[in-house]
């Protein structure tokens, strides 16, 4: 008895979904730009021949993705991307994913990698007005050290001073998305009896190590802190970190022994 042979399914395509394909490749292409409008419906009814409940369904998607936007009684038009739209649809995945230790862990990896950079990237770009607003967000943090709600709100507004640093929307809006999905992390780790000292000397000298353009010792000391951060997270937690083995070391030895601030 011969083996039947195998099947391969074929998804078939809703009507919105060509229309919005199409839509989507004129816009991409260069063919509709930035704040020009899109054909009306009726004339995309026509080129493609679908009803106006297909030619609505597709802009009802492209406006999802951040493609047009769409008011009543206007004709849809093309938008600029907002970084931060680019990354919206995101967060709910994200903070299921970060709920698990695995996904925490591999946020905190992400966030690590991420900061260390642009610790070492900000002794390049920063100017003496970034500097004097980067002052001023550590001198807003070690002020609030008698109030953590409000040390961690400044905590979060220093290191996104850094990150704001390189001038580029998309990695703010990145680094806000991160931040926003480490909310946890960051009051737990708080808990800690070592947590605010650590994190106040770290600052001050993450700034120092800016402010000098040592690009060696901001990358050593934001990787320090963060490692930091991680460890005080998962000891609250009652979980051990999972470091490499040296950097492990760095954090305990700086948890333990912190330098003292320096002005």
């Amino acid at each position: 008895m011969s083996t039947p042979p195998s099947t391969f399914p074929i998804k078939r395509q809703r009507l919105f979904d060509q229309v919005a394909q199409h839509l989507e490749a004129m816009i991409l292409s260069g063919e509709v730009g930035v704040g020009d409008p899109l054909p009306s419906e009726r004339e995309l009814m026509e080129r493609f021949g679908v009803g106006r409940p297909a030619v609505r369904e597709a802009l009802l998607w492209l406006n999802k993705k951040g493609l047009i936007s769409v008011s009543a009684g206007e004709r849809a038009r093309v938008v600029e991307p907002d970084p931060s739209e680019l990354l919206e649809h995101l967060s709910g995945a994200a903070l299921l994913f970060a709920s698990t230790p695995r996904g925490m862990q591999q946020f905190q990896q992400t966030r690590l990698f991420t900061e260390v950079a642009l610790a070492r990237e900000a002794c390049r770009w920063t100017s003496a007005d970034d500097l004097k607003r980067l002052e001023q967000l550590l001198r807003d943090n070690e002020a609030s050290a008698g109030n953590m709600e409000t040390f961690a709100r400044t905590d979060d507004a220093f290191h996104f001073g850094i990150a704001s640093l390189a001038h580029n929307p998309l990695i703010d809006a990145l680094y806000r998305s991160v931040l926003s999905v480490l909310q946890n992390q960051r009051y737990t780790s708080l808990q800690h009896h070592d947590a605010l000292h650590a994190a106040i000397d770290c600052h001050t000298r993450i700034f120092d190590a800016i402010a000098a353009r040592d690009p060696d010792r901001a990358e050593q000391v934001m990787r320090t802190h963060l490692t930091n951060v991680e460890s005080f997270y998962w000891d609250v937690r009652g979980k051990p970190a999972r470091h490499p083995p040296d950097a492990a070391a760095d954090a305990s030895q700086a948890a333990e022994k912190p330098r003292k601030k320096t002005n």
